[in-house]
Order: structure tokens, then sequence, then C-alpha cells
């Protein structure tokens, strides 16, 4: 924005702040007694001390800025006795001070030195040097003193100032060295006692050539006013209120007002829980790069009016713990906060809030801010409140409540990059300003990236401001200059997938393409599938799609199992012969198998095989036992219990041993469906190798038949001796 449109701006938004109900200049007592300020010894003296009723105070327009001075904050304070505190603003002047012979001002004609006595206070002026010095105790607590001792100095003008020995001041303080335009520095500042101050209002302010002040040993613990302490003191570079207790004070409010040169400035230690106004606190300090006030206790703030207007070389501000639940005012609060490039304010309570009023206007730099859940109940004011916001992409005020506002003329104005916009049921736009180039899209039930984009819903921004119904458009909107929407819909004009959206150039091309959309076919295809961008122009392209056939489904392939490899099972002594026929195991992949134990006389089992149980496969295996003899054994190999077939596993083992000797014919062997083995029959070797019968078996079957003999011999000769006992 150029600077005539600026100044424009600056002016609609702070004669909105307050310039109608702006306060006079601080006022000064400049009617003193004709006699405070005569010497009747020395006639050069009396021309340097003219008197101050034909001078007229010092103005506090700042000449280094170009904007209209910041409206003024409220000038209440009270004192320790709850008695108001008379003001240095105060425009009502006291009568002319007089003073008695004690207290006239006295001018020494041997060092050409001005001198003089107010209330305990002793002053003197060196012209030559252009050094005023001060010092004593003064004990009256009334406004008249400080006012008198300012009148010393603003009749001098001197360069310096020192306070040479113990200066105390009780009660006000307020414009004791304010309007010295002339003022470049301090000495000795840490021999000013101000324990007893109660009221620092305009202390400094106006000194507009003071460069640096340190203040680190003020005792500021009874301040209750520092309204305007350090107002336009432009050329401060340096300021160290590191030490500053301000547990009492109540108004802050433009307490660094223009001081345009501040870069750095540590407000750490700063207590506010007593604070009240803030009021243009920090108006225009423009070169502060930064500002922590994130320790700062708002709660009892009220007026937030301009505090960090025109700060335009911020660029970081953590509000974040701002408490502004009782503040009716936040106009121009971040106004002109041009390098500002993020803020967070979500956590704002602006339910008491009246003036909205250039918020945050020409604040170029942010890119968004989420102000979505203010309360606007009591807003009666939101002229130009996001202004000159030429970065700001996006925007919700569907919260707004804009029944109560009667003024938000150029609310909206100048949002160059605005993209996206939500608006409520209770948002009126009709003076807002709008004037985004473009057309704004509804979103409707798709999303910012797939709006929804119906086409009674797309408007310019003056359409959308004409055109616009609460009742009916609340919506969010998204805005293009240029742009295809692609629709994919059925031949009823249903949607079936969401919109596409491309954005271009004036007259650069474009092309779409269909989507593959379960259980459509494409029907249609458009005759602008490809083709321009045209400017300011949303261009539909519709593919239309018709239901697909129900496919038939294909017949289900039955398993067909797969024949497995032979399980052969050998029972063979350790020297590897086998004790019996190999048994062999079929079926199929993936079956299991079991294999058992026989018994042999004259052996026993030495090691089960650890693949006993398993499963066939498509390999061979072999499971073989492995019987040891007996000890005193025969040699003749007897199965006593061959009836141990196939069974199902229940956990089955895969360890796979080697298969028997070549002499063993498995493949001549087979078992039927459900695994029962069938053993083959014994080879001639085998015949061959069985024992013959010997002697020994043929003693032992005459001794069976002998034994029978008895038992009947013996069975006759019992039954005899039973009957002939009977018949005797």
């Amino acid at each position: 924005m150029n600077k005539n449109k600026e100044k424009l701006l600056l002016g609609g938004v702070l004669t909105t702040i307050g310039l109608l109900s702006a306060s006079p200049q601080i006022a000064k007592a400049d009617h003193l007694a004709a006699s405070h300020l005569a010497a009747s010894n020395v006639t050069k003296s009396q021309q340097a001390a003219e008197p101050a009723a034909n001078r007229q105070p010092s103005t506090s327009a700042d000449s280094s800025s170009s904007m209209p001075s910041v409206p003024p904050a409220s000038n209440s304070s009270t004192t320790d006795n709850n008695e108001p505190a008379s003001n240095a603003n105060q425009s009502d002047m006291p009568p002319a001070i007089t003073h008695d012979e004690n207290e006239q001002q006295r001018i020494s004609t041997k060092a050409n030195l001005i001198s003089s006595d107010i209330n305990g206070a002793h002053l003197t002026y060196d012209p030559d040097q252009g050094v005023a010095t001060i010092s004593g105790n003064v004990t009256a607590a009334s406004n008249d003193v400080p006012r008198s001792i300012s009148q010393f100095f603003l009749t001098n003008k001197p360069k310096k100032i020192v306070i040479d020995g113990p200066l105390t001041i009780k009660g006000s303080a307020a414009g004791l060295f304010s309007d010295l335009n002339d003022l470049e520095e301090f000495e000795g500042l840490s021999n000013f006692d101000t324990s007893q101050v109660t009221n620092m209002a305009s202390m400094f302010a106006n000194d507009k050539n003071l460069r640096s002040l340190d203040l680190s040993s003020f005792n500021t613990s009874n301040v209750i006013d520092m309204n305007k302490l350090f107002k336009s003191c432009s050329a401060l570079t340096n300021l160290d209120v590191s030490s500053f207790n301000t547990a009492k004070v109540k108004d802050m409010s433009t307490m660094f007002n223009l001081c345009t040169s501040l870069t750095n400035l540590n407000l750490n230690n700063f207590d506010t829980k007593n604070v009240e106004n803030m009021n243009s606190m920090f108006y225009a300090c423009r070169n502060l790069s930064s500002l922590n006030v994130g320790s700062f206790n708002t709660s009892k703030v009220t007026d937030f009016t301009v505090m960090f207007g025109d700060c335009r070389n911020l660029s970081n501000l953590n509000v974040t713990n701002f408490d502004t639940s009782n503040a009716n005012i936040t106009l121009g609060m971040f106004f002109n906060c041009k390098n500002l490039n993020q803020l967070d304010v979500s956590h704002f309570n602006t339910s008491n809030n009246t003036s909205m009023n250039g918020m945050f206007a020409e604040c170029t730099n942010l890119t968004k801010i989420d102000v979505s859940h203010f309360n606007t109940d009591k807003v009666t004011d939101m002229m130009e409140m996001f202004l000159g916001d030429s970065s700001l992409a996006s925007l919700d005020i569907s919260n707004f409540n804009m029944n109560s506002v009667t003024s938000s003329d150029n609310m909206l104005n100048g949002l160059n990059s605005l993209n996206y916009l939500k608006l409520g049921a209770k948002n009126s736009l009709s003076n807002t300003g709008l004037d985004t180039p473009g057309i704004w899209v509804n979103v409707g039930d798709g999303t910012t990236e797939h709006p929804q984009a119906l086409k009674d819903k797309r408007w310019t921004s003056p359409q959308l401001l004409t055109n616009y119904n609460p009742a009916k458009d609340a919506d969010a909107y998204v805005r293009y200059n240029a742009a295809v929407i692609t629709h994919y819909q059925d031949q009823e004009g249903n949607q079936l997938a969401p919109n596409d959206v491309q954005t271009g150039g004036l007259n650069t091309p474009y092309t779409t393409k269909p989507k593959d959309i379960t259980g459509y076919t494409l029907a249609e295809t458009p005759a602008n599938a490809s083709g321009s961008f045209a400017d300011n122009i949303i261009t539909d392209v519709v593919y239309l799609y018709k239901k697909a056939p129900t496919p038939t489904k294909p017949p289900v392939n039955p398993v067909v199992p797969s024949k497995a490899a032979n399980v052969i099972v050998h029972y063979q002594d350790e020297s590897g012969n086998s004790l019996t026929s190999d048994i062999v195991l079929s079926g199929n992949v993936g079956d299991g198998y079991t294999t058992d134990t026989k018994e042999f006389n004259g052996y026993h089992l030495k090691a089960r095989p650890t693949n006993a149980t398993g499963f066939f496969s498509t390999q061979a295996q072999d499971v073989t036992y492995i019987y040891a003899k007996d000890s005193n054994s025969p040699t003749e190999n007897v199965p006593v219990n061959d009836n141990h077939h196939g069974k199902n596993p229940t956990k089955p083992q895969t360890t796979n041993h080697l298969r028997p000797q070549a002499h063993q014919s498995p493949s001549k062997q087979h078992l039927t469906n459900n695994h029962v083995a069938i053993p083959k029959s014994p080879t001639d070797n085998q015949a061959s190798n069985k024992l013959p019968q010997t002697g020994k078996n043929q003693t032992q079957s005459l001794l069976t038949v002998l034994a029978g003999l008895l038992s009947a011999t013996f069975a006759a000769v019992s039954g005899w001796f039973i009957h002939k006992h009977k018949e005797n």
C-alpha cells in the first residue's frame, strides 16, 4: 500500500480510536509569579529567566512520524490515600504559585549561575554548559512541587541534568522531566530516591533527544500510575527498566508510545496483575524486533487499544498467555504489525469486547489468523478489522455474530491472497468491502481440495457481497482465478467420485481423464475433456457413467489332493539286518502318518526314531527302528506282537532317517488306502536264515506228553479211592 493510502488508513483507524476524545498535552505550571523569576541585580539573568506566562507549553507531536498522534489513554489514577492524584495531563491549570523570600530564586552573579530553592529542592542552571543540577528532600506530597521543578527546567532548557546529591520526592513525580526537547542525558539518577513516589505519569515524556536512560536504581514499589512515562522519547536507543517493581501499577497506557528508536526492551520483571489499561502501551515502537510479554498477567485489563499498533518491525510476538476476558476494546491492537508472520490469538476470550476496529489491519505478512472461536455477541464495530492483510490465505468468521455490528466498512478489503473463506449463519457481508478477484465456489459436501462446486453458488466478490444469504448460503468457499472442475456422475446426475480441480493461467492448456469407478463403466466422454483455461471462468468437465453388468461368478475348482511319496518303516538290529518285513505307508501331501514299535524275542528297542510320526511330502521318507540283542538270548528272531499299524499323528516330528540297505525292496510292498501295512513275503534268503529244530526242543515235547499221562493216572486213582470209601 502506498504512503498516501497508509496515511488515510492510519487516520481512519486512529480517528476511531479516540482523537475525538483526545486529552490535552502535558500541562505545565507556566504562570509562575513574576517575583519567582525576577532578580533586580542582574539584567542578563532577568532576560534568561523570562516569565513563563509569556511562553507556550511544549507540544508532544512526533516530528519523525507521518502518522497522527496515538490516541490518548485514560488518565485516571489514585494515590495511596485513595484520593485522585492530580495528573500532569490535567487541563485545569492551578493558580500562579508564590513563594516566600527563602524560596525565591537566587541568581549567582559570580558564575552567571541560575539557582532556585523549591520546597526543599535546590536547583541550579549553568547556561554556559547547558547543565542543570538538582538535589534535596522534597517532602510536600503535592503536584505543585514537581510542576515548579519542571518549570525551572522548561525555562532554562538544559542539555544535561545532574542529580547532585540525594533527592527524595514523596507522592507525585508526574511530568517532572517532561517536554525537555534539548535534554540529551542524565547523570546521578542513582541519587534519586523514588521509594515514596506513587505517580510517574509523563515523567520523561517528550524528551525527544534523550538517547539513554538507566533507571536500574529506581524503586517503583509504590507507583500506581505509569501512564505516558516514556511517551515520545523518540531518540531513546537504550532503556533499562529491568528492576522495575510494577506490582501496584494500574495504568500503563501509552507508557512506551512512540519510542521509535528502541530496538530491545527487557520487561521480564514486569508484574502486571493489577494493570487495567494498556492502551497504546507500545504504539509506534517501530524498531523493536522482539518483545517478550509472555509473562504478562492481563486479567484486569479492559483496554488494549493499539497496544502493539505500528510495531512494524516485530517479527515475533507471543500473546498466548494473555487473558482478555475483561477487555471491552481491542481496537487496532495489532494494527500495522507488518513484519509478523504468525500470531496466535486462538485462546482470546472476546465475550465482553465491543470494538474490534482495525484489530489486525495491515498485518501484511500474516498468512493465517485463527479467530474461529471469537465471541462477538457484544461487538458493534468491526470496521477495517482485517483491512490490507494481503498475505492472508484463509479466514474463518463463521462463528461471528454480526447482528449488533453497526460498522463493518472495509472489514475484508485488500485481502489479495485470500483463497478460503468460511461464512456463518450470523454473518453480514454487504459493507465488508470484499474485493479479492476471482470466483468463489462453495465447498458444500466436498473438501477444499475437491469442492462440491454447486453451480448456483459461484460468485465473484461483489456478487458474494450482494447474494450472500446467511440463512441458506452459510458455507465454506474457495476462490479460483481460472479453474477446471472435473465431475464424475451417473446418468441421473448423482456424484460418484470427488470432483477434481485444476487451475492455470489464462489460455494455458488443460487435460482431464476419467476414473475407474467400481460397479460403473464410462458412458460418455465430454467434448471439453481438453481445452484452455479462461480468466475468471470456471469450466465444468462432466464424465457420465452407467452401471456395469453384474459379472457371473466362475465355478470354484475342487481341490485335487496331491499324491505323496511313501513312508517306509524298517525294523533292524544294530548291524542293519532286518528283523521283520518293512512296512510301506502311503497318502497325500500334507496328511499325517504315525508308526509304532514291534517286539522281538531276544531283542529290545535301542532307540525310537525321531520321525516315528510326521507328515507325507513329495519326498520319500524312511523310519528305522533299531534293536539290540538281550544278554544270553537265543539267536532266533521271533516277533511277539505284529499288530501295530499306521495311525493318525497327534504331534508330528519331521526328522528323517536314512533308507535301509540295498537288499531291502520297499517298492514291492504297499498299503491299502487306510494305511494298513501289508508285510511282504520273505525272500529265499530270509527263509534260509531261519534256525532248524534242535534235540533240545524234541525232549521238551516228550516231557510234556509224560506229564499229561501222569496227571490222568493220578485222577483215576483218586476216583477209585473215593468210590471205595463210599461203599464202606
